[in-house]
């Protein structure tokens, strides 16, 4: 088998590398390569290091900048917490002014018995009284309606709608004015119960 081509050989990186080195070690003797590896070494320290510093340095840096930043959000935070207060303290002034005025009202709803209610009660707002002036009922609410009783009829007709219609269902009945003919109407939402006063 005689082959006029030079043979192939398939040497890799590493050992060209080593053969490389192992010429220069018998080239230029066994000192030579002791300084370049000690050269090598202190090299790599200083690499190491001066990397180390680095990495500390650029660690300061983004500590100082989240310390910043942490700062800066607990400050908002608590500039959060004072408004956060405020705004329960304000809503916890309303809730005791409206909780003041159900008081109120429930004080006027109920009247004693031995006391004569000469004043009809809104049926739309259900917090003011009736006032009836010139045919037509009006409140202070802002609601008016022409009705042809007087105040004792009219109560006992809105008595009458209520209790028929508290023998069908548990609803409370919702009165309103119908904007076109200007009278009152009442209504349920569930049991479709609808009538005019």
């Amino acid at each position: 088998m005689n082959s006029t081509q030079n043979p192939v050989y398939h040497t890799s990186v590493e050992q060209k590398r080593h053969a490389q080195d192992v010429a220069k070690r018998q080239r230029m003797g066994m000192q030579m390569p002791k300084l370049r590896e000690i050269l090598r070494e202190k090299y790599r320290k200083r690499i190491i290091e001066t990397r180390n510093k680095c990495t500390d340095a650029n660690r300061e840096i983004q500590l100082s900048e989240l310390r910043d930043i942490l700062r800066l959000e607990l400050s908002e935070f608590e500039a959060d917490l004072e408004l956060e207060q405020l705004i329960l303290d304000e809503l916890l002034s309303d809730v005791n002014e409206w909780y003041a005025l159900g008081e109120k009202n429930v004080e006027t709803l109920y009247v004693e018995p031995d006391q004569k209610q000469k004043d009809v009660l809104c049926p739309v707002c259900q917090i003011k009284s009736l006032q009836r002036l010139k045919g037509a009922f009006t409140c202070e609410c802002g609601i008016q309606f022409e009705h042809s009783a007087n105040g004792e009829q009219l109560q006992e007709l809105l008595q009458q709608q209520i209790a028929s219609h508290e023998l069908q269902c548990t609803q409370a009945l919702r009165f309103f004015i119908e904007p076109s003919s200007g009278h009152l109407y009442n209504m349920c939402g569930s049991c479709d119960y609808f009538s005019s006063v």
